[in-house]
This record gives C-alpha cells, sequence and structure tokens, in this order.
C-alpha cells in the first residue's frame, strides 16, 4: 500500500506520540505550567517597566486569557489581577532568584518532554540545563511581552483596520476573532519554533523546526477554538466539579494547550526518522532523557 510522505510522517508522530508517553509529559507540563504561571507574571510585570509601560504585563495577560475559554477566564483574571497588584510586596518576599527559579521550572519541563521527542538519549548535566532554561526563559518572556505591547503591535493592527476595512454588524466579530486568532497562530508558530530549536539539546537549523512549529500552532488554535465553542455550549461545568470547575477547565486547557507543543515536537522528530529511513521510534528513543 502506497503512503504519501506527509502521511507517514502524521502516522509515525502519533505513534512515537504514544510511545513517548506523551500524554502523560502534557499533564506533568500543565501542572508545571500552572507553578510557573505566577512567578512569570512577577518577572513580566517588573521587566514592562524597562522594556515598555507599567500596565503591559496587565494587557498582555488580559490579551492572553482573551483565547481561553470564559470560564476559565472567570477563575484566572481576578487571581492574576491580585497576583499583579502586589508585584512589589512578592518580589521582596520571594526575591528575583527564587521567581526566577520557580518560573523557569516550566521551561525544564518543556526541555524534558522535547528531548523526549526528539529521541536525546543524553542531556546536559543539571546545571548546564538549568542556566540554559532560565537565560530562556528570561528572553522569551521580554520578546512575548514586546510583542503584545499596547505601544507596539496591536494599536497599530487596530489602527489599520479602522482605516482600510468598513465591516458591518455582522462581519465585525468575525473579523476581531480573525484577527485575534492570525496574531496568536503567527506568534505561537514563532514561539513553538523557538523551544524546538534551542531547548532540546541538540543542533537544529530553523528548517528542520518550521513544520512542526507550524502544525503545533495550528492545531493549538483550533484546539482553543473548539474548546471555547464546547465549553460555552455543552453545559455548566458548576453541575459537575461545582467550585472547581474553573480549576478543572483550566488545567484542561493548559493539557491541551501543552499536547499541540509536545505533538508538534513529534512530528519534527518524525521528520529525521523518516529521512533516516527509521520505520519506528527505538526503545531508548521512549526512555526519558536526562
Amino acid at each position: 500500500m502506497l503512503v504519501t510522505p506527509g502521511l507517514r510522517v502524521v502516522v509515525l508522530a502519533m505513534r512515537n506520540y504514544v510511545l513517548h508517553q506523551s500524554a502523560n509529559q502534557a499533564g506533568s507540563l500543565a501542572f508545571s505550567s500552572v507553578l510557573a504561571m505566577f512567578p512569570l507574571l512577577i518577572l513580566a510585570s517588573a521587566a514592562a517597566g524597562f522594556i515598555g509601560q507599567p500596565g503591559d504585563a496587565a494587557a498582555l495577560a488580559e490579551r492572553v486569557m482573551g483565547y481561553a475559554p470564559q470560564v476559565v477566564r472567570d477563575a484566572m483574571e481576578p487571581v492574576i489581577k491580585q497576583v499583579l497588584a502586589q508585584r512589589n510586596q512578592a518580589l521582596l518576599t520571594i526575591g528575583v532568584v527564587v521567581t526566577l527559579w520557580t518560573a523557569s521550572s516550566g521551561m525544564q519541563a518543556v526541555r524534558s518532554a522535547l528531548n523526549r521527542a526528539y529521541g536525546v538519549r543524553r542531556g546536559l548535566p543539571f546545571w548546564k540545563a538549568r542556566i540554559k532554561v532560565t537565560v530562556f526563559t528570561v528572553i522569551v518572556g521580554g520578546g512575548v511581552l514586546l510583542a503584545f505591547s499596547s505601544v507596539v503591535v496591536m494599536p497599530y493592527v487596530w489602527q489599520i483596520l479602522e482605516d482600510n476595512v468598513q465591516p458591518g454588524p455582522r462581519t465585525l466579530p468575525m473579523l476581531l476573532g480573525s484577527v485575534r486568532y492570525g496574531v496568536a497562530f503567527l506568534t505561537l508558530a514563532v514561539l513553538y519554533a523557538l523551544l524546538y530549536g534551542w531547548l532540546p539539546d541538540m543542533r537544529q537549523r530553523f528548517l528542520t523546526v518550521l513544520p512542526g512549529a507550524l502544525i503545533g500552532a495550528t492545531l493549538w488554535v483550533a484546539a482553543a477554538a473548539t474548546l471555547s465553542y464546547t465549553l460555552r455550549t455543552a453545559g455548566n461545568l458548576t453541575l459537575i466539579y461545582g467550585s472547581f470547575a474553573g480549576i478543572v477547565a483550566t488545567l484542561v486547557f493548559l493539557y491541551i494547550s501543552a499536547s499541540t507543543l509536545i505533538f508538534g515536537a513529534e512530528i519534527n522528530g518524525a521528520i529525521r526518522r523518516a529521512k533516516r529511513g527509521e520505520t519506528m521510534a527505538t526503545a531508548s528513543d521512549a526512555g526519558r532523557p536526562s
């Protein structure tokens, strides 16, 4: 039976996703994301005074949460506002070094998941890995804050739309949604490419990570839109989980996001294996790298 190269890569990526126990990795990554989220917000808020405006961190958090389902926004927004309002006290209490360590722990979880997806058998020593993920956390956090800064990107986008497009009342929501998810796709594609290219303990070129970055970003946009629609129409989660509904929805959202990130890496790993003529992941690849 003839199988197209693209379909073969997808099938191999799905097979490796199972063999590498990536679903468990996604769950661990979602949990690490929760632990790292608020220290990262504190860092972003502190950095906003140097590379943007003081309110840019809050604006960034608001825009990012705009892609989450409503039940997730209802649970997270009050907590985010409280954390950002108390950022000075928090920084004085736990210190910048501890904040950096906690925030970079999420990146360390991403690195471990990507190493497994790429079949890296032996990773960097612990101290080198921590330096690597800490530097990457600072660079990516500052870059994302700058990209979404209220004084850099979005005002120009909306101004162009206002000057050149006169949408009607029915097309306006569709236009706004398209712009929002289009910006999310481009930002995620760049972010995923950076993660795939720099975090794993192996050398890669930009073109080798681009397929997985595009597929991963596409899956995230589709999953975010689908989850938002499902939670909005399928019923009230509070009937099942009560006051924990927002927490459950947040973890599901982060789990799906982590799954798209890991699957994109599996796509890149499958392409590498296909080029080497391999048909399946080896038992060594399925092991956990350091």
